[in-house]
């Protein structure tokens, strides 16, 4: 008996169908399918995972006990999980099961989650790895009869488990050390801290830009002079020397020009256009995209790649005859004209785990699958982006002209379209849009109608998802060092199934904001990524470590020496920041004033008002409640008591039960701060 672990419940039916295990036996609230030989089961994502700072005993938030660094890695069961776990561990262990075969999603992921489980459980057995990108019956019987032995996915599985450890220590590490230093949640990571530093960059920026006025002048037909003016009163000097006088056409150019296809889609690619067309998140397009995929009518979505390998040509023609029900038109045109599979198509040398994400030859189900919006928006996408990419380039004419007048040289350049190609389908595309002017050279007109365009400098544009997806994949161009650079190309900050959770934690940590598309960092976000060393926020450096991570993956580096990299570096970073005396606090609590030891900030917690530098290196604190008044103390009240020294306390009551108003005024102790009556108000 062979036993078949798969990532998710959709997954497992899937196989179970292929391998005919039919048979449905229910176990309380977990069931398996079992027959012809199988048994085929799932997880349900992950089950198992490393822990949490307390489950190696690092209950205190205490600066003594950073860094965090487990001499070993634990294997510990996710809350909720408990029935499927029990299921598993009875599977793992019957007599009659003697090989396991992994089936979770083929890539670091999916092969954490199974190693997870199975060594979780101790189980001993050999395993076969089923690693396929599609879900459609063929290419799982196809996976099942090219079974790999799970060995060969040792070095996935070790870069994999290496990143977790390597996150988890930085991460937790670095979270509790600034979270203690500032007396506030804060949550570092080793891509998430660089991210939010580039999206605070390109905010600041745009707040220091200063917009400059500068003026162009034009002629009736659009042309501009080559000099553009920064006053209104110099380019009128040039409107009224050349109206009225003779323009010669000097130059006139043509050329014939394509537009290549756009490529296949890639998960980020996809993320990219979801965003820009109908603004979903990075988040919602890969969740829709992965449930397309569990209907059997997308490829694996968590793919980094826009091509496709060569044996894959027929199932290419396969999928395009399947389309007919989506536009039969359109397909009898590209059939007729012939597929353009070229290597913008079809590269072997850019495929590593998965292809692009392209539909499935199951797609034509499309027409009795019932859909939610963003899935339907999500296949839209998919079908239009590959169909667009087997299609003609788009071929236009491009015109170039050069005037003089008097002097003065205008420019312009027009195009007119020869062949719309696959931009006749492409969203937002406008033909009638594009400029058509036709003349020659030596013609001449009048200057006639001449014009001032009144322009001004643009800043930065605030980041989209789509825009800063793009930085993360391309982060290459933010790099200075040339040979990282050259590595990093293509391969980015992050990783196509990250990128989106990235984003999400950076929200929920309350350092960036989502405004319709724009991403934008709070003052929170920004005062806190501002307070950091550079070597937490580089880019640079995360990105050589993401390096170290392909390279572990693919058996060049060992995973001792990323983790004694990132464990040397952490230590670096907590001694720096122990030994630190000017760095100020960052909360995102309401401040509501300035400490009269320290100068820092005073913020408001549930039961305090406290000097947000720390009860180590100030320690000022005054307790919310107080007998003293019968009550608490307002925010606002203290306030006040900070900024003048005293504040009048009204609506108090006595020990005795008698109500009174009084002014306060402050005593500190150098250890205890306490509020002393000063003198009775009268009641009116």
């Amino acid at each position: 008996m062979r036993l078949i672990l798969a990532e998710k419940p959709s997954v497992a039916a899937s196989i179970a169908y292929c391998v005919g295990a039919t048979e449905k036996i229910t176990d309380g609230n977990t069931f398996y399918r079992q027959g012809n030989g199988y048994i085929v089961t799932n997880a349900l994502g992950h089950l198992i995972g490393i822990g949490m700072p307390e489950d190696y005993g690092w209950d205190k938030w205490e600066l003594e006990m950073l860094p965090l660094i487990p001499e070993k890695f634990k294997l510990i069961p996710i809350n909720g999980y408990g029935d499927q776990i029990k299921l598993l561990k009875s599977l793992f262990a019957r007599d009659d099961v003697s090989e396991i075969i992994n089936a979770c999603d083929a890539g670091r992921e999916g092969e954490c989650i199974f190693r997870y489980i199975y060594n979780y459980l101790g189980c001993k057995k050999p395993v076969k790895r089923l690693w396929i990108s599609s879900l459609t019956d063929e290419s799982i019987k196809q996976g099942m009869n090219n079974l790999l032995d799970g060995k060969t996915k040792e070095n996935l599985y070790s870069a994999g488990f290496t990143r977790a450890k390597a996150d988890w220590i930085l991460g937790m590490s670095l979270s509790r050390l600034y979270s203690i230093l500032d007396d506030s949640k804060h949550r570092v990571g080793r891509v998430k801290t660089p991210v939010l530093n580039i999206i605070a960059k390109r905010d600041e920026a745009i707040e220091n830009f200063v917009r400059k006025p500068y003026f162009k002048v034009l002629i009736s037909n659009g042309a501009e002079c080559d000099t553009t003016f920064d006053t209104k009163d110099k380019a009128q000097v040039i409107v009224d020397k050349c109206s009225g006088q003779t323009v010669t056409i000097v130059s006139a150019k043509s050329e014939q020009k394509k537009e290549q296809r756009p490529l296949l889609h890639s998960l980020t690619s996809l993320q990219q256009e979801a965003n820009d067309v109908y603004g979903m998140t990075a988040a919602d397009t890969l969740k829709a995209a992965q449930s397309l995929y569990e209907k059997k009518l997308l490829t694996y979505p968590r793919t980094d790649s826009n091509y496709l390998t060569d044996d894959m040509i027929p199932l290419v023609e396969s999928v395009v005859k399947c389309l007919a029900f989506f536009d039969n038109e359109r397909i009898q045109q590209m059939q007729k004209q012939g597929l353009n599979i070229d290597k913008r198509i079809i590269d072997n040398s850019k495929v590593s785990d998965h292809h692009a994400l392209i539909p499935t030859n199951l797609i034509s189900r499309l027409e009795s699958e019932p859909l939610t919006e963003q899935e339907n928006n999500i296949i839209n996408l998919v079908i239009n982006r590959f169909l667009c990419a087997l299609d003609k380039p788009y071929t236009y004419a491009e015109y170039k002209y050069e005037f003089s007048v008097f002097g003065e040289t205008f420019r312009l350049t027009v195009k007119t379209t020869v062949e719309l190609g696959w931009r006749r389908y492409s969203k937002g595309w406008d033909d009638e849009s594009v400029r058509r002017y036709i003349c020659s050279e030596n013609d001449t007109f009048s200057a006639d109608n001449m014009m001032i365009k009144e322009c001004e400098t643009k800043p930065p544009k605030r980041f989209t998802e789509s825009s800063l997806l793009a930085v993360m994949e391309n982060i290459d161009r933010l790099i200075d060092d040339k040979e990282l650079k050259g590595f990093v190309k293509e391969r980015g900050l992050g990783t196509p199934a990250t990128r989106a959770s990235i984003i999400e934690e950076l929200i929920s940590a309350g350092y960036i904001t989502r405004s319709k598309k724009q991403l934008i960092s709070t003052e929170y976000g920004r005062k806190f990524v501002n307070s950091l060393p550079d070597r937490v926020k580089s880019a640079e450096l995360t990105a050589h470590w993401e390096r170290m991570l392909t390279d572990i993956e693919n058996g060049k580096e060992s995973p001792d020496a990323l983790m004694n990299e990132i464990c040397d570096n952490l230590r670096e970073t907590i001694n720096y920041e122990k030994s630190r005396t000017d760095r100020i606090p960052v909360t995102d609590k309401t401040v509501i004033g300035n400490c009269p030891r320290c100068g820092s900030p005073v913020a408001e917690s549930p039961k305090t008002f406290y000097c947000t530098k720390g009860r180590d290196k100030c320690g000022f604190c005054i307790f919310k409640q107080s007998k003293l008044i019968g009550r608490s103390y307002t925010a606002a009240e203290i306030s006040e008591l900070l900024s003048t020294g005293k504040v009048t306390l009204n609506n108090c009551t006595s020990s005795k039960g008698n109500k009174y108003s009084a002014v306060f005024g402050m005593e500190d102790t150098g250890k205890y701060v306490n509020l002393r009556l000063k003198c009775f108000v009268k009641r009116k």
